[in-house]
């Protein structure tokens, strides 16, 4: 028995995704935003500085914005959180990358872009705003960690601490002072009561 050869063919299942070309299109997203800014934030320059082509794009996000919002997401949920044993130097630690992911020359400009859109398209923020809450659930583990060891008191409000460390590399990203780990050091440890 032969096959019609008017039968339409079947097709297997696409062809996977690369998480390389995946995450080429989001480091390129924060790049153009950075460097464009919103107004210059289109699907074209993306997929120019990507490399890759309209379709690869739409078969992961349906406008620039999504990328931005989920290539922001990622780089602020970090991999590891430190687990030295002792708090003070995990959230010294913590400090330092919040530091050098403000600082750097894509995010930090990404940063002050999204905080001033989203005053004027509060969609911004409603869109993604389960994404917040999820970081910070992670990130304030830190501290909740050290709760659960009985080294610091019950009491410790673990949100204030992560909001002061991140205030902190705000306003050294906003202002250019540094931010020693000497001060990171005597912040968290009045944070937490505990005596140098």
């Amino acid at each position: 028995m032969t096959a019609d050869p008017q039968a339409p063919v079947k097709r297997g299942p696409g062809r996977p995704r690369d998480p390389e070309v995946e995450r080429r299109m989001k480091r390129a997203a924060l790049e153009t935003l950075a460097e464009h800014g919103f107004s210059g934030l289109t699907l074209e320059r993306i997929c120019e500085r990507a490399g890759a082509p309209r379709a690869t794009f739409y078969r992961r996000w349906a406008t620039p914005i999504e990328a931005v919002a989920e290539a922001f997401d990622d780089a602020f949920h970090f991999p590891e959180l430190p687990d030295t044993g002792d708090v003070v130097k995990d959230l010294v630690i913590l400090g330092q990358a919040i530091l050098s992911l403000y600082g750097d020359p894509v995010m930090g400009p990404c940063m002050s872009f999204l905080m001033a859109e989203s005053r004027v398209r509060p969609e911004l923020v409603d869109r993604h705003r389960h994404d917040f809450p999820r970081r910070r659930a992670y990130n304030r583990s830190v501290v909740e960690r050290a709760m659960a060891r009985g080294e610091i008191a019950a009491d410790i409000d673990p949100d204030l601490i992560i909001d002061v460390i991140s205030g902190l590399a705000l306003n050294n990203q906003a202002t250019g002072r540094p931010v020693t780990v000497e001060m990171l050091e005597f912040v968290v440890r009045r944070l937490l009561n505990k005596p140098a």
